[in-house]
């Protein structure tokens, strides 16, 4: 039994602050290093129909349900355990996010961005893949890089047709890095922030959730839901790929283990195989939004979404590295 599910089996009883307290000082005490982890538009040729999101819609929720109260009883023989509390394994988020290390010229992320396509001539499903980095500047200054990872079938089911048409990448790109000319934004809950106004963000819960939901533009993809429900959607960006403070971040954290809405999964793996806990948010028809952080590196590690009618995870980005650096820009290559 690894060290997340033993915890969440230990306790028979309510917990109390001393308990949470308890579990969170064992955790931070016993994780594992942490690893450092971490978007330009697709291009699709006439054959393909890409299911296109905009970036703030295609944005992973990130709250999550409380636990109920109880913590789930040692299990017996052959019964599978339950995932810790969602509101603990936050808790332990934000005080990593708290501590994390807040130096370096450049704000940097490298990430793997996978998007779904159908070619409906022939009927079947591939992902096109590119890894991407970036590096900003305090001063608005930025590079983006680029790298084509080629195309995979989405499921087995697919694989055939893909190979008898010649393993076609619906979204090619050569490495290139370019140069921003213009003053670096990041979107937060849709509208462009400069370096300086995300810095100033509130680092208390209750005000970064009053700033969050002045940011909602009017014509947001989510409008005419409660502005707790938008926040939802919007605040993965801000812990994985906005240069937030740390006391920020720790505060979108501590944010979102009050905010109902989503569940957790418990713990699960990625594609390279780092340990994280899995947290699930089902939308409007039946669109599923799922967000894996490492509560002990208080790093996003991806985020996903599934629609109904595709056979998998259509719009992915799987975060390498997110954090500050004082390596150069660079056409990008996966570590």
């Amino acid at each position: 039994m690894d060290e997340l599910q033993m915890i969440a089996t230990m306790l028979d009883e309510p917990p109390t602050q001393q308990s949470e307290d308890a579990v969170r000082h064992r955790l931070l005490n016993g994780m594992r290093e942490p690893e450092l982890p971490a978007r330009r538009a697709w291009r699709r040729p006439a054959l393909w129909s890409g299911l296109g999101l905009t970036a703030t819609a295609a944005a992973v929720a990130g709250a999550v349900v409380l636990s109920s109260g109880t913590s789930p009883r040692a299990p017996d023989h052959g019964t599978a355990t339950q995932p810790m509390s969602a509101k603990t394994v936050l808790l332990i988020a934000a005080e990593h996010a708290e501590g994390a290390p807040a130096t370096g010229r450049y704000w940097h992320v490298l990430r793997i961005q996978s998007r779904a396509f159908r070619n409906e001539q022939k009927d079947y499903w591939t992902l096109g893949r590119q890894l991407v980095g970036q590096w900003s500047l305090p001063d608005g200054r930025s590079w983006t890089g680029y790298r084509g990872l080629g195309a995979v079938p989405m499921t087995a089911r697919d694989a055939p047709a893909f190979r008898r048409d010649g393993s076609p990448d619906p979204s090619p790109i050569s490495p290139t890095l370019d140069k921003d000319t213009t003053t670096k934004t990041f979107l937060v809950c849709g509208s462009a922030m400069t370096f300086k106004q995300v810095q100033a963000l509130p680092d208390d819960p209750g005000k970064l959730r009053d700033a969050l939901s002045r940011a909602v533009l009017r014509n947001h993809p989510t409008a005419g839901r409660t502005a707790d429900e938008v926040v939802k959607y919007c605040v993965p960006d801000l812990l994985s790929f906005v240069p937030a403070p740390p006391k920020v971040r720790a505060a979108a954290y501590r944010m979102l283990a009050t905010m109902p809405g989503v569940s957790t999964r418990g713990q699960v793996t990625d594609e390279r195989g780092r340990k994280g806990i899995a947290l699930e948010v089902r939308g409007r028809r039946g669109i599923t939004d799922t967000v894996i952080i490492d509560p002990d590196s208080s790093l996003v590690l991806s985020t996903s979404r599934t629609v109904p009618g595709v056979p998998g995870q259509f719009d992915k980005v799987l975060y390498l590295r997110s954090g500050w650096t004082d390596g150069n820009p660079e056409i990008p290559t996966l570590p």
